[in-house]
């Protein structure tokens, strides 16, 4: 066992349990994203199936390509920037999430009677975001790598600033849409809108000003919407909003990081030099006229994620689905996976419950009706 590795221009060490622990949580992430596109309708150990491809192939010649300083890496010279992978890990998942879903194709009645299908535990989804919003503390300053002086350590701090400010604009962006629109309070809306902009300031949360990344959040609110309408129009099954979360999100998140840049203007750009500008090859002054490069950088990023995890994505989901074993059964979609396939076989068991209930696994409370078996 090699513990650290040395070989770095700085003469720094590493630990490689460090490295590896660190990717395998970005690796996670990018393949549990697919998760709550394709759910409620795929099989479990298909998934398992999909998720194997993804973190062994797909999300690795990603992280190579960039990351591990590879031909993206070094792109125009500016090179692509993604301090904590709005477009490396979220978009990656985001687009093999939208592949999978169009593939699955919608669970049945979701667009004939969409009420049947909306949420039904709301304290559960504010608990979860919540969580993922702590979470993103770890991923976002995390991604500094180290803070054991004061430049890293007030980086850290500039990326935990960005990462809330933008966070909580999105989510107040979202919330306010859709009470436009419904004129209800939607809270649901408001969490997928927290995380739009959490996912949308990913990349540059450690190369912009704490006024852009409102700007960031306020747009990245905006594309969360609008993609998740547009899913919607063309009844495109996305049960939790992964793929507007994650893959649309994550390409704005990927452009920000370029189009918001703290340079001076776009002639100057710091990307991974932090506080300071990217230098020119003397060393003595900023290098000028990396805006248009860095941006051009930032496209391609996207353009080469889209089509790799959605090419390979597609490849392994027709795969699955030639030999039949993609999606559950009508009969098991019907009554639930729980009853089918889980223990226990019932998340609740709620008092008032009509027995007589036409449909078998469906609960059909009667306000003020005493139990099943009489007054106590």
């Amino acid at each position: 066992i090699t513990p650290v590795d040395c070989q770095y221009e700085s003469g720094a060490c590493q630990s490689l349990m460090l490295s590896w622990f660190f990717q395998w949580a970005f690796c996670t992430a990018a393949a549990t994203i697919v998760s709550g596109a394709v759910a409620e309708r795929v099989k479990s150990p298909t998934y398992a199936v999909f998720a194997f491809f993804m973190t062994s192939f797909i999300y690795p010649v990603v992280v190579a390509w960039t990351w591990g300083g590879g031909w993206i890496s070094t792109l125009f010279d500016a090179g692509v920037m993604d301090f904590a992978g709005s477009g490396i890990v979220h978009l990656t998942g985001g687009v093999a999430g939208l592949t999978g879903t169009i593939i699955l194709k919608p669970r049945k009645g979701r667009f004939e009677n969409p009420e049947e299908f909306e949420a039904h535990n709301l304290p559960f989804v504010v608990l979860g975001t919540f969580a993922l919003w702590f979470g993103w503390y770890g991923f976002n300053p995390g991604s500094t790598l180290g803070m054991h002086d004061s430049s890293t350590g007030a980086l850290a701090a500039q990326v935990a600033m960005n990462t809330t400010l933008s966070a909580a604009t999105g989510g107040i962006t979202v919330f306010v849409l859709r009470y436009y629109i419904t004129k209800k309070y939607d809270v649901g809306g408001l969490c997928n809108g927290i995380l739009a902009g959490l996912v949308s300031i990913t990349a540059g949360c450690g190369n912009m000003e704490c006024g852009s990344a409102v700007a960031t959040g306020f747009v990245g609110g905006l594309v969360y919407q609008g993609s998740s309408l547009l899913l919607q129009k063309m009844k495109i099954d996305d049960p939790v909003d992964a793929a507007p979360v994650h893959g649309f999100c994550g390409i704005w998140g990927v452009l920000a990081c370029g189009l918001f840049d703290w340079g001076k203007g776009f002639d100057h750009y710091h990307g991974w030099s932090g506080f300071g500008c990217m230098m020119n090859t003397a060393g003595t002054a900023c290098q000028t006229g990396y805006g248009g490069s860095a941006i051009g950088a930032q496209f391609i990023l996207c353009i080469m994620v889209i089509l790799w995890s959605g090419c390979l994505s597609a490849i392994i989901f027709l795969l699955l689905k030639l030999t039949g074993t993609l999606r559950i059964s009508e009969e098991v979609e019907a009554v639930g996976m729980d009853e089918h396939h889980h223990s226990p076989p019932k998340a609740y068991s709620l008092p008032g419950v009509n027995a007589a209930s036409p449909q078998k696994g469906v609960m059909q409370v009667v306000p003020g009706a005493p139990p099943a078996d009489g007054p106590k």
